[in-house]
């Protein structure tokens, strides 16, 4: 089933829009957004959003010089974390995330030829994020950074 949800999250026929709409369906999760990544000014751009009253496409966060920005943009490394110290250390908005009883992160590097196009971040209530579900968060990387148009 993932194999195929990934071949349409590649395909270049189908709007990133819906493409996007498909990786937040892939893991189970209360919020999902897509970020593209500034390399210039070291901020991350939303694309997408499941809560967009909250978190609204377009909006910007700057990681210069924050240890997620160094671990996930610039060590392409996958962040996956549970609980509020978790989350206090991954973003400088944790109370409002904390506040919607965000509990579990899960940030995915987009990564194509060396370099970081962005991130597609999973955030849930009640449960860590297992290993299996960062392997289908990864293969949703991977197929997300063979589209011209992220």
């Amino acid at each position: 089933m993932i194999a195929g949800i990934r071949m349409r999250i590649a395909d270049r026929d189908i709007s990133l829009k819906k493409a996007l709409g498909l990786c937040a369906n892939t893991i189970d999760n209360e919020l999902f957004t897509a970020m593209r990544f500034h390399t210039e000014t070291m901020e991350v751009e939303r694309l997408h959003s499941t809560l967009p009253d909250i978190y609204p496409v377009n909006g910007r966060k700057p990681k210069r010089d924050t240890a997620w920005g160094e671990k996930v943009l610039i060590q392409q490394q996958v962040n996956n974390g549970f609980g509020a110290e978790d989350i206090k250390w991954a973003f400088s908005d944790h109370e409002t995330i904390l506040g919607l009883g965000l509990n579990a992160v899960l940030n995915i590097p987009v990564v194509r030829s060396g370099k970081v196009l962005g991130t597609i971040n999973f955030l849930r209530q009640d449960s860590a994020f297992s290993l299996q579900e960062v392997v289908i968060g990864k293969q949703v990387a991977v197929a997300l950074s063979r589209r011209a148009d992220l």
